[in-house]
């Protein structure tokens, strides 16, 4: 049986790690062009792209496991039933439980280390990803000097060609000079310019040839838009230098994005929804027991608090004088009783009743108001952070569950090779991929709970690979080519 076990591990390791590494290029490739516009055109050295796009393999990898295993077990069950090996292990004895027991394992082992990225590597990755996509989107564009463009590329200048013989030569150059005096008044025209870097790229040399120079000197700042002096040089040599520092790629610090839900491990995000639910549960409390103020009678003393805020009504009393009403409703009560007692004794004025009833309704509205999206705002991001807590366990389960589903499926196909694997295999992931799109968006708006939106695609997958799995074990005929006729047999017979 060792021997067996061997042979079914030599045939899924191989067609594991091709699908996984095409998977996780086929992903990275959405990823790139996703950002294809904010990369294009900066310039970036090659370590750094290779950088980039290794921490978002490992970013991704946790979504390119299910796939490779799912795809990669239909390859080995197909190709041991299109080979009539399946029937030959079969034969001697052995169920298929038995046979899928070593690819079993492996997905156990895989399922084990894809928690364990999810919960430690990922992380890590998406922190340099992100800020490294962060820095790459805020650094300039390389250099590109266009024939009757205007550039303004470099700090403090800018430059138009008309003609650009080679990456070196250029012919009719006109410069603007911002930085010798303010506005417009140094202009430099030169017939033609050798345009080098020296100091590893660090500066920009220009070398002008046959030109003039035009300087304006502007009076004092009280007589504006005089011109004092005025000076043309001419010149048949003269060489500028550009300091090219803004186009270097500046690293931003990685702890201003620590805080993002994205870059936490579960302890983190564990504390993380706690204490968003502690300041959930404050601001509902604080917004009960403010709306009490505004009521003169029936719910001036008894107001209802909600059974989860309700525990904060004595830690909070102790903490934060903010909370503390008591000593205030007194007087209010009383200027409430003395103001009551003297209209209806004096005034007998049913409008002021009625002015402050409509006053009191709109203090309450917009206390209401500001507190309810206070607490939306607060429910979001609980949420967000709970769905990626629960979402580290169901990414790693997701690899039982298609092994479950692809195990299966191959014995009943009894296809190997590229072919129809491959379309059931994007099939079940598409559905796999849109449960867990739609089950993201669901329970961000609150429409669905998060454990069920991160196990969404579990419980629907899951079931259908116990499904097959039996109808396997059973030797069903429902994907042979005569089930029609086979079909139809058995409802005859009946």
């Amino acid at each position: 049986m060792k021997k067996t076990d061997l042979l079914i591990l030599k045939s899924f390791i191989v067609p594991f790690l091709i699908t996984f590494f095409v998977v996780v290029f086929i992903l990275l490739l959405q990823f790139m062009l996703k950002y294809f516009d904010d990369i294009l055109g900066k310039d970036i050295d090659v370590l750094v792209l290779l950088e980039f796009l290794f921490y978002f393999s490992v970013r991704i990898s946790p979504d390119a496991l299910p796939l490779a295993i799912l795809l990669s077990s239909i390859m080995t069950f197909g190709n041991l039933g299109e080979n009539n090996e399946l029937v030959a292990i079969k034969s001697s004895g052995v169920s298929l439980l038995r046979t899928t027991f070593p690819i079993f394992f492996i997905s156990v082992i895989l399922t084990l280390f894809a928690f364990y990225s999810n919960n430690n590597f990922v992380p890590k990755a998406n922190l340099k990803a992100l800020s490294l996509l962060y820095d790459i989107k805020r650094k300039k564009p390389s250099m590109d000097l266009r024939e009757g463009q205007f550039y303004s590329g470099i700090p403090g200048y800018t430059i138009k060609i008309n003609e650009k013989i080679n990456d070196e030569l250029l012919k009719g150059v006109l410069i603007y000079d911002h930085i010798t005096y303010p506005g417009n008044n140094r202009v430099i025209l030169s017939d033609s310019v050798k345009m080098y870097s020296i100091l590893d790229s660090r500066y920009l040399v220009f070398e002008l040839h046959n030109g003039n120079s035009y300087t304006e000197i502007p009076s004092s700042k009280n007589q504006k838009n005089t011109i004092n002096q005025f000076y043309r040089n001419n010149f048949s040599f003269m060489k500028m230098v550009f300091d090219m520092s803004s186009f270097d790629l500046n690293r931003t610090k990685e702890e201003l994005f620590a805080g993002d839900y994205r870059m936490k491990n579960i302890n983190e995000l564990s504390n993380t929804v706690d204490s968003l639910q502690y300041i959930k549960s404050k601001q509902r409390y604080s917004m009960f027991k403010t709306s009490s103020a505004y009521y003169d009678f029936h719910m001036r003393n008894n107001f209802i608090l909600p059974d989860d805020v309700s525990y904060m009504r004595d830690e909070l009393n102790e903490s934060d004088k903010v909370f503390d009403f008591y000593s205030k409703k007194n007087k209010i009560r009383e200027l409430d009783n003395t103001f009551i007692d003297s209209i209806e004794k004096k005034m007998r004025i049913n409008s002021l009743t009625y002015t402050r009833a409509l006053n009191g309704a709109r203090n309450i509205k917009t206390n209401l108001s500001i507190n309810s999206a206070r607490i939306k705002s607060h429910e979001f991001e609980i949420n967000k952070n709970g769905i990626e807590l629960l979402k580290k366990y169901a990414q790693a389960f997701a690899c039982i569950s298609m092994f479950l589903v692809g195990a299966p499926l191959g014995s009943l196909i009894k296809r190997g090779g590229l072919g129809i694997p491959v379309i059931i295999s994007i099939l079940f992931y598409i559905i796999y991929y849109v449960l867990n799109i739609l089950g993201l968006k669901w329970a961000r708006e609150a429409l669905i709970s998060p454990f069920m939106a991160a196990w969404l695609s579990n419980l629907l997958i899951f079931p259908i690979g116990i499904f097959l799995l039996y109808l396997a074990k059973k030797d069903s005929r429902i994907f042979e080519y005569d089930i029609v006729e086979y079909l139809k047999s058995k409802i005859l017979k009946i």
